[in-house]
C-alpha cells in the first residue's frame, strides 16, 4: 500500500514536470493586425503593446507578416521602435523578406505566405508595464496592396 502511494506520488511529479517544460516552449506573447482589404497604406502606422509582468528574463521578439499573391516586391521595408514603460527606444530599419525571384518564400496557407523575422534577440524586458512596438511601412507607394496581417510574437530566449 505504502509502495503503490509512492508510486503514484512519483507518476505524478513527471507528469506534472512534462507538463511544465512542455507549457513554457510556446509563445508568451502573440498578436496579429488584420489589414482591411489585405492593404496598407504607407503613412498607417500600426502599434503593439506587449504586457510585462515578470521582470529580468530574455525574450526573442518575431516579427510575423502575412502576405496575399497580390503581393510584388521582394521585401518589405519597415521602420520599428520598441518602446519601453519609462519611454526608452531601440528603434531598427529592417527588410522582411517576402519573394525570391518573383516566387513566394513559403508556400501560402489559406491564400497567405507567412514571413518572419527574429527582431530582437535575448532582449531584456526590465521594466514591468506595457512594452509599444510601432511598427511604419517604408513602402513608397500610398497604398500597398497583398499584405494581409502583421504580427509579433514574443517567446522566452534560449
Amino acid at each position: 500500500m505504502k509502495n503503490s502511494k509512492l508510486l503514484f506520488n512519483l507518476i505524478l511529479v513527471i507528469i506534472l514536470a512534462i507538463f511544465s517544460i512542455s507549457c513554457e516552449k510556446g509563445p508568451v506573447f502573440e498578436k496579429y493586425l488584420k489589414l482591411t482589404n489585405s492593404s496598407w497604406d504607407r503613412f498607417d502606422i500600426k502599434q503593439i503593446e506587449i504586457p510585462v509582468n515578470e521582470v529580468g528574463k530574455s525574450y526573442d521578439i518575431t516579427l510575423i507578416v502575412r502576405c496575399t499573391r497580390l503581393f510584388q516586391p521582394d521585401k518589405i521595408p519597415l521602420y520599428m521602435i520598441l518602446t519601453s514603460p519609462k519611454g526608452e527606444e531601440s528603434i531598427r530599419e529592417i527588410s522582411i523578406p517576402v519573394r525570391e525571384n518573383g516566387k513566394l518564400i513559403t508556400e501560402p496557407i489559406e491564400s497567405k505566405a507567412e514571413s518572419r523575422l527574429v527582431l530582437w534577440k535575448s532582449f531584456s524586458m526590465a521594466e514591468k508595464g506595457n512594452y509599444k512596438i510601432t511598427i511604419e511601412n517604408l513602402i513608397p507607394k500610398i497604398q500597398t496592396e497583398g499584405i494581409a496581417e502583421i504580427g509579433i510574437v514574443v517567446t522566452k530566449a534560449k
